[in-house]
């Protein structure tokens, strides 16, 4: 039996299998340009199980179920041989199917084991972390990367995940030392830039950190549209907290949208760009009507709630009435047929976050704040990190701020800049209230 580059055993595993998987982990790990070539190298080795997994875990990036199933074929593959693999081989492909069918829970459970007993396995953390950015388990994350980088004490990019749970788990002090860390090893670690974003952004460094991402900014291009769009969303959300309009508005046109208007990574970055451009202030029209015809068909999925929530506020933004209600009702059938934990998630929490969400494109500021009010302190467990999931915060800020709930909205806005700086934009709703 063959190992990877981290003295993993892999099945199967010819030079040219084990190659293509080495890469793969590179790549995966460090928002690398390649990803894609798993698919070919899988195809070209179909007796390699673990490259089957691989290929098929690469579709978990779409976020949809719909075009998650061009990952059977490889799945298939790889369960045929399922007697002949490693037991942590076993666990990938079982979590593999899992987290493809919409069982996060399931797919987690297999990356922790897999963490607490082969934690040199940087794709399955990266996995594991994908999953957490879907279910908001920021606790669960933390424990799977900090086994991953004390096994891979010398990787950047393993480095870099760590300190970005750290950061979502609010210890920026010790995101940062390590964020900086990662860099010092590879300055080109675009997840330790992006973490540092995130810590900036959460503790109010609005100069510092604009500054940051300019320097930064130049080494984007190196790689996918993903990592310059989402990076820009960055650098766009520390800009406005200065209420710089324009210069927003110009990353939105030459960064972030227009480049691959089907992909969720440029769907996610430009609806939450032109979210927050509205709450600081700013007017937004036709870009909702260039988004929305790329919506109309995900927005039937129901992957999980942060997602289906801002593919129906940018709809009802563009003036998508019918579409909106449809897909309410639709997201309210699939959340009463949820049991366990997930009835929580989708009933409990996702229900009231969509319906109250709406309410705000609408203007029904008076049912926005009482609806979102319950739910945020537990908004997490929608998914998606702290500064996306800050649109809702803001949503029920400004919601109190227009229905004139002065007191409340006074209240809130306290509690949102909790001790740190106070931006612009901050001071901006304070006089408003």
């Amino acid at each position: 039996m063959n190992r990877d580059e981290r003295g993993l055993a892999v099945t199967n595993g010819s030079g040219d299998a084990v190659r293509a998987i080495n890469n793969y982990a590179r790549e995966v790990v460090s928002l690398g340009t390649k990803v894609g070539d798993v698919i070919g190298a899988a195809n070209a080795a179909p007796e390699c199980p673990l490259l089957q997994a691989y290929a098929a875990s690469s579709y978990l990036y779409t976020q949809s179920l719909r075009q998650g199933a061009g990952a059977e074929p490889y799945l298939t593959r790889a369960e045929a041989r399922l007697g002949e693999v490693s037991e942590r081989e076993r666990i990938i492909i079982q979590s593999v199917r899992a987290g493809l069918g919409g069982d996060f829970q399931r797919a987690l459970s297999g990356y922790e084991q897999i963490a607490s007993r082969w934690p040199a396995d940087m794709v399955a953390a990266k996995l594991a972390e994908f999953h957490c950015f879907e279910t908001g388990e920021t606790d669960r994350q933390l424990k799977v990367m900090r086994k991953a980088a004390e096994a891979n004490p010398s990787n950047s990019h393993v480095l870099a995940m760590y300190a970005f749970a750290l950061e979502l788990s609010e210890m920026r002090d010790e995101a940062e030392r390590v964020a900086r860390r990662a860099l010092e090893i590879d300055p080109l670690t675009m997840w330790a830039q992006h973490c540092l974003a995130h810590v900036f952004s959460g503790e109010s460094r609005v100069e510092e950190g604009i500054a940051a991402l300019h320097g930064f900014a130049p080494t984007w291009e190196r790689f996918s549209h993903y990592t310059v769009a989402h990076n820009s969303f960055h650098l766009g959300a520390l800009l406005l907290d200065n209420r710089d309009f324009d210069h927003v508005r110009e990353l939105y046109r030459v960064k972030i949208w227009g480049f691959d208007r089907d992909a969720i990574v440029e769907l996610t970055d430009s609806i939450l760009m032109l979210w927050y451009i509205e709450l600081a202030g700013g007017r937004v029209e036709e870009e909702w009507r260039e988004i929305a015809p790329h919506l109309r068909e995900r927005v039937s999925e129901h992957v999980f709630p942060f997602l289906k929530t801002i593919f129906l506020y940018a709809l009802a933004r563009a003036g998508e009435r019918e579409v909106v209600a449809d897909a309410l009702d639709s997201m309210q059938r699939h959340a009463d047929a949820q049991t366990g934990g997930l009835r929580k998630v989708w009933k409990e929490i996702g229900m009231p976050l969509a319906r109250g969400c709406v309410a705000f494109a609408y203007g029904d500021w008076d049912f926005a704040a009482a609806t979102l009010a319950p739910i945020l302190p537990e908004v997490a467990c929608a998914g998606g990190s702290d500064e996306q999931r800050g649109v809702f915060i803001q949503s029920h800020i400004v919601s109190l701020i227009r229905g004139k709930s002065s007191d409340s909205a006074r209240n809130a806005i306290d509690s949102y800049i909790a001790g740190r700086p106070v931006t612009a934009l901050e001071r901006h709703w304070l006089s408003e209230v």
